[in-house]
């Protein structure tokens, strides 16, 4: 089962709703589906990456994001769609401000996309 699960993202898609993240079952409204779409938005249209790192490893410009420690807010699925769409205009750490939806044109859908993915990142278990 491991094997078939390590296959495909559609596999990780699917381990995703059968098993939760990390062993904790998905925010309500979040889907599999959602979090593998706002990795594709966090690596590219949302140019997340940029100042976060791939995979949210955090840099000298904003916090690591592959953690369950945050500066603005507790982590809840809300509070990262809320932050994402309103970005940070005073960060209590970093050096620049983040512009709402980080500066780039992501649409409402793609900003719960990549919130979710960004929820999983912290929430990995």
């Amino acid at each position: 089962m491991l094997r078939s699960l390590l296959v495909t993202g559609s596999a990780l898609a699917a381990a995703v709703v059968v098993l939760g993240w990390g062993g904790q079952e998905l925010p309500e409204g979040v889907t599999a589906e959602m979090v593998e779409q706002g990795k594709q938005v966090y690596d590219g249209a949302g140019i997340c990456f940029s100042c976060h790192m791939p995979e949210g490893a955090g840099g000298p410009l904003a916090p690591k994001l592959a953690d369950d420690e945050w500066i603005h807010i507790e982590g809840s699925y809300e509070e990262i769609l809320q932050l994402v769409s309103d970005g940070v205009a005073d960060p209590a750490v970093h050096p620049a401000p983040m512009p709402p939806k980080g500066g780039s044109n992501i649409s409402e859908d793609q900003i719960r996309a990549v919130a979710a993915y960004v929820w999983t990142l912290a929430n990995r278990g």
